[in-house]
C-alpha cells in the first residue's frame, strides 16, 4: 500500500513537470511542489497560465 501511494506522489511530480516545461513555468518548483503536495499541485499546474 506505502509504495501505491509512494507511485502517486512521484506522478503527481512528472505531470507538474511536464505541464510546467510545456507552459514554460519554473520546472523545478513546479516537481518540488507535485512531490511536496502531489495532486493539489497538479491542481494548481493545470490551472495556471503559459508564460510568453
Amino acid at each position: 500500500m506505502e509504495i501505491l501511494i509512494l507511485l502517486v506522489w512521484v506522478a503527481c511530480a512528472a505531470f507538474c513537470y511536464s505541464q510546467a516545461k510545456k507552459k514554460n513555468l519554473n520546472v523545478a518548483l513546479w516537481t518540488i511542489l507535485g512531490l511536496l503536495f502531489g495532486v493539489f499541485a497538479v491542481i494548481g499546474v493545470s490551472v495556471s497560465s503559459a508564460k510568453s
